[in-house]
């Protein structure tokens, strides 16, 4: 109990202090641009991994074995392709045009309209579904660490993050996320040496899997390479596309911090993916000799934690994964809020209103929707977060990579990609879940693809007819 209370305490103190510093759209938004590498570089980290990596990870890793390595083999290579891809032509965006939101940059190059609106529709869609991957989370962890009812954690969880997300926007929440990424890391190096000393070191652990599943270990897994390298360049390439980690970009104070951001993103990154590697491997050998029982592979992390015997490290463990749940919870509400609020309104031709009370209604709203879906849906949490990873690369990597980086990109392209990856993706979603396509390519890297390929042609049709527009 005394643990909940002091996190309760903090939320508020977030709270409270977030409310009392900020005042306007660029505040609630964009943090007033105040924020410096360590932070933008923690908090992205935070903000893009949380419980897909620390409850969805080793679960997947269970599930499939060295096959799921593929979605995390690009980990050191995406801060410096984010920064490089993205980064630069973003801040440059930012001094120009004074850009606050992800569709903000979009419509800057492309004009108003249309596609400002998709750009809003895909990040609003796309956060709701990321979000209910965190919900999730939390549920399983709490069911099973702390003996509570998964929809009680859960929406703990999100009334937790909707307070300080609502009262200080990104003012509070990259403060909340920094921490929370530095939590992170700590709790994920320790439950991974944790495993792995379980299971008695990393080489009786692959001994074991070897012995007793030893198709775990067969790095293309069932679905074979197709399905494999698809998954390393939906992960690789999609990192570009996340609009909770362009979002970072929006934040930054100058254009110098770009030069350590990728540096903070690699190490944070690293540190908290040993997780899915030490908790995968240690917990799965762990599980196959018969030391923890399962009901889904969604629980190898948890249950290892309540196997410790500990009560005070498996608090602290629940309280550490909660945080990471809530790190990503902070960004995606965020979105979803300048996307109602902000973005489509504008889009409509209507003029947005600078009272931040709607920004506060629709981070509640998109908090309850995301609890609802995580609540009702069957899906495991890797899955759900592949599920929300590929809808954002499906809808936003063509345009962030090849249209704002490329001086013939046409608006009628930009509008082209934003309809045409999406509906791909979907359509190849369906498909594969209704067991109507024999798909092993990913949705959402078959989205993007045909995206771009529709940016590129319609663009060499039209020829440059896009313009940069203000985005005050």
């Amino acid at each position: 109990m005394t643990w909940w209370l002091l996190f309760a305490a903090a939320v508020l103190v977030f709270a409270i202090w977030g409310w009392r510093r900020t005042s306007s759209p660029q505040a609630f938004f964009a943090a007033s641009r105040s924020v410096g590498p360590l932070l933008a570089g923690l908090g992205g980290t935070a903000a893009g991994l949380s419980a897909f990596v620390f409850v969805g990870g080793p679960g997947y890793f269970a599930a499939v074995g060295a096959a799921s390595l593929w979605i995390i083999l690009s980990a050191p290579l995406t801060g410096a392709l984010q920064c490089w891809a993205v980064g630069e032509r973003v801040v440059s965006l930012v001094r120009r045009h004074g850009c606050l939101t992800v569709p903000d940059l979009v419509a800057s190059r492309f004009g108003e309209g249309w596609p400002r609106g998709l750009t809003a529709l895909a990040v609003a869609v796309g956060a709701i579904a990321t979000l209910a991957v965190q919900v999730k989370g939390a549920a399983i962890v709490g069911e099973v660490l702390l003996g509570t009812p998964g929809w009680m954690v859960a929406w703990a969880a999100v009334a937790a993050t909707v307070v300080y997300s609502a009262a200080g926007g990104m003012r509070t929440g990259i403060l909340a996320e920094a921490a929370q990424g530095l939590v992170m890391a700590a709790a994920a190096i320790a439950l991974a040496v944790f495993a792995l000393a379980r299971a008695g070191g990393p080489r009786q652990a692959i001994a074991t899997i070897a012995e007793l599943r030893p198709e775990l270990l067969d790095p293309w897994g069932g679905p074979g390479p197709t399905a494999a390298i698809g998954l390393f360049l939906l992960f690789a390439l999609g990192t570009c596309a996340q609009p909770h980690y362009l979002q970072k970009f929006l934040l930054l104070r100058d254009r110098a911090s770009l030069r350590w951001l990728p540096l903070v993103m690699t190490g944070a990154l690293l540190a908290v993916l040993t997780v899915w590697v030490g908790v995968g491997l240690g917990g799965t050998a762990l599980w196959l000799r018969g030391d923890l029982e399962l009901q889904s592979p969604d629980q190898l992390a948890p249950v290892l934690l309540a196997s410790a015997g500990s009560r005070t490290f498996v608090v602290i463990a629940a309280v550490a994964v909660v945080a990471a749940v809530m790190s990503t919870a902070a960004s995606l509400l965020n979105l979803v809020s300048a996307a109602f609020t902000r973005d489509l309104p504008r889009a409509l031709g209507l003029s947005p209103s600078s009272n931040l009370l709607a920004a506060r209604l629709a981070t509640v709203g998109a908090g309850i929707a995301a609890a609802g879906l995580a609540l009702a849906s069957d899906r495991p949490v890797a899955l759900l977060g592949v599920l929300g990873w590929g809808t954002f690369t499906a809808a936003l990597l063509p345009v962030m990579v090849v249209g704002l980086g490329w001086k013939r990109a046409s608006r009628q392209g930009a509008i082209a990609a934003l309809t045409v990856g999406p509906l791909v993706q979907l359509g190849a979603e369906w498909g594969r879940s209704a067991g109507a396509l024999a798909l092993r390519w990913e949705p959402g890297l078959l989205g993007a693809a045909v995206g771009a390929l529709a940016l590129v042609v319609l663009s060499l049709g039209h020829g440059t007819n896009s313009r940069e527009e203000a985005c005050g």
